[in-house]
């Protein structure tokens, strides 16, 4: 007989696993190295956007891939020096250097489960 815990655990890979298909999740603050307020993009926003720029400012919103480019950027924020990271998974844009989660409890979940079926 299968335990409660396995059938639980279960579920939540499945949950972690299967989560395409809705809105992506998105750090979004103007001007905030350590930034933690998240967003639920909307659906045109596809993006997630992640800005330095001189002297010592951050941007992290929602943003359209087609439009992830040095020139666009630059314009629509009114910056002229900037380096910018797009990407298109849920809270993919944190600042590198601003202490928070990581990702990789994400990636090792699948790993903990395998191991937890074996275990039990």
């Amino acid at each position: 007989m299968r335990s409660k815990g396995g059938f639980i655990l279960h579920l939540l890979v499945l949950a972690v696993l299967c989560h395409s298909g809705h809105s992506l999740t998105c750090y979004t603050c103007p001007d905030n190295v350590a930034c933690n307020t998240t967003t639920v993009c909307s659906l045109n926003l596809d993006a997630c956007l992640l800005v330095k720029a001189e002297p010592n400012l951050f941007y992290h919103r929602c943003w359209k891939l087609d439009d992830c480019n040095y020139n666009f950027i630059s314009k629509a924020l009114g910056l002229g020096k900037l380096k910018y990271n797009c990407c298109q998974q849920d809270l993919c844009n944190r600042n590198a250097a601003a202490p928070g989660a990581s990702s990789t409890a994400l990636l090792l979940s699948p790993l903990l489960a395998a191991a937890w079926t074996l275990w039990l």
